[in-house]
């Protein structure tokens, strides 16, 4: 084989693999992005109303089913759990609008996203309505991974809290 032929065999074995590996960068971005995980059903709260100090049974059945997220959890993923009520300020009072938040329990779900407690609520909750939230740690969901996403706040329920 001449120099000249040679140098055209590396040059088009070059020419090979600089198309393969750029055919390749699409699935190699692909396989560099993080796993997005689906965010959790809506929690059921009972019963749905309670005074401070009383004891409410928290149940999330799973995690959404969607195509642009894996609706199986990794090792690790828990639930923070908060209840949360906006207060107004009255009389005298100048603080004006506030929000009040407490965390009431941190839960293990299961692969598929479930998981159960009895949470108590604080003693110092303010009376009116107030939303038990649920927030995923510990995997990224869409929202995180594509700040571009359009999604709804954390997962909640409404309770009624009473005298």
């Amino acid at each position: 084989m001449s120099r000249t032929s040679r140098r055209r065999s590396v040059l088009a074995t070059c020419l090979v693999a600089v198309t393969a590996v750029l055919a390749g960068c699409g699935g190699l971005a692909d396989a560099l992005r993080p796993t997005a995980y689906c965010s959790p059903e809506d929690p059921v709260v009972n019963p749905t109303s309670a005074a401070p100090g009383d004891e409410l049974t928290f149940v999330v059945s799973g995690v959404g089913h969607h195509a642009e997220c894996s609706s199986t959890l990794p090792g690790g993923a828990r639930y923070g759990i908060s209840i949360g009520s906006r207060v107004d300020g009255t009389g005298n009072d100048d603080l004006g609008s506030r929000y009040y938040s407490a965390s009431v329990a941190v839960l293990d779900p299961d692969d598929a996203g479930a998981a159960e407690a009895t949470v108590r609520v604080p003693d110092d909750m303010p009376i009116g309505e107030a939303r038990i939230s649920v927030d995923l740690q510990g995997a990224k969901t869409l929202c995180e991974i594509d700040p571009s996403a359009s999604c709804a706040p954390d997962p909640f329920a409404v309770v009624g809290i009473v005298d």
